[in-house]
């Protein structure tokens, strides 16, 4: 059995996926993976979630054969099946307690965990960062989004009580202990919810990556992301692609400055720099959507709140908020009352704790 675990992030979004920075951590919620393996070449998956069995031809491509949910477990099972030369099948459960569709990163979990399952059941010789990036290629190839490996990394390499300072360029990171002290991390669900597919994430992907090709065409010192510089970004003639950079180049200082915040203990700042981060992703990278915008304003006005942003994908999800311990249960009910007053129905709460990565039992 294998257990990984969703994630939080602190600051650091839609950096990833172009050698960004960002500062996540993993959180008490999971997915766990009960797993056997089988002869006959065939791989069957119970879904918990969806009270459904999934059975397939392990030597099928890894995106085909398979719609809605299944594609996760079956790319997982048939890309590792080739990585590792399998030539027999599987029997797995999926169940656990991470909510779908929340930005908490359910599909990363889902992956991490059947891989851990997988590596541990067959002994195969797969490292930590092959891993992760085996389960990047389920995104890529499976489901057809162009992710980073934020989610991935996250759930595999976490620590209990710290965050996680990722350069993506690097493929590296540091942790950093996250003891504020009397603050706590609380989570708001709109209820929102957003396939990353059928969103706008692809477009926002194609937009940074046409606007690198538009400066480094024209600056031969501007070779990738990291090479951006302010005075870069304002150079681009096309006001969209402008506000895209914009908000990578100020996205990844902020993420260097709450790191160094967060060293501090310096609370005020850090919840600064959550509100600076959601307005950026609200207003130049334009992946906020009503709801979230509701929270965070509403948060950004209680006296319990330091500071909050949207946080993941985007177009729905949740909200991250520092908020004091003593004061979380009237921040939720505060916050809950008027957004069901707007919207007709009260947004999930609750807090979380940061914990360690995948493990297997």
């Amino acid at each position: 059995m294998a257990v990984a675990p969703g994630r939080i992030n602190l600051i650091g979004e839609h950096t990833d996926y172009n050698e960004g920075l960002a500062m996540p951590g993993a959180i008490d919620r999971w997915v766990v993976v009960a797993l056997s393996m089988d002869e006959g070449g065939r791989v069957q998956v119970y879904s918990e979630a969806f009270d459904e069995l999934v059975d397939a031809s392990l030597a099928d491509q890894p995106g085909t054969s398979a719609s809605g949910w299944s594609r996760l477990p079956l790319g997982v099972a048939r890309l590792f099946a080739r990585s590792a030369d399998l030539d027999y099948g599987l029997r797995a459960t999926i169940s656990g307690n991470l909510p779908r569709g929340a930005g908490l990163s359910s599909s990363a979990a889902v992956e991490v965990a059947l891989l851990n399952a997988l590596r541990g059941a067959t002994e195969a010789e797969l490292g930590d960062l092959e891993l992760i990036l085996t389960a990047q290629r389920v995104e890529h190839e499976c489901l057809g989004v162009a992710t980073g490996l934020m989610d991935q990394y996250t759930s595999q390499m976490s620590r209990a009580g710290s965050l996680m300072l990722i350069d993506f360029a690097a493929i590296a990171h540091q942790y950093i202990d996250a003891d504020l002290g009397e603050w706590v991390w609380l989570l708001l669900d709109s209820k929102v919810r957003h396939e990353l597919a059928d969103s706008a994430y692809g477009d926002r992907v194609e937009e940074t990556r046409e606007a690198l090709t538009t400066i480094a065409g024209g600056d031969e010192q501007v070779v990738s992301f990291r090479d951006l510089e302010p005075v870069h970004v304002e150079r681009l003639d096309d006001e969209i692609l402008r506000a895209r950079l914009r908000h990578y180049v100020s996205e990844n200082g902020r993420v260097l400055e709450a790191a160094h915040a967060i060293g501090d203990g310096d609370v005020e700042t850090l919840g600064k720099l959550m509100l600076a981060s959601h307005d950026s992703l609200r207003d130049d990278y334009a992946v906020s959507c009503t709801e979230l915008d509701a929270l965070v304003e509403s948060a950004r006005h209680s006296p319990h709140c330091g500071g909050a942003r949207m946080m993941g994908g985007g177009f729905g999800g949740c909200t991250l908020n520092l908020v004091r311990a003593d004061g979380a249960e009237a921040f939720a009910a505060q916050v809950s009352a008027e957004f069901e007053r707007c919207f007709g129905y009260a947004p999930g709460a609750g807090v979380y704790r940061l914990v360690g990565g995948a493990r297997v039992h």
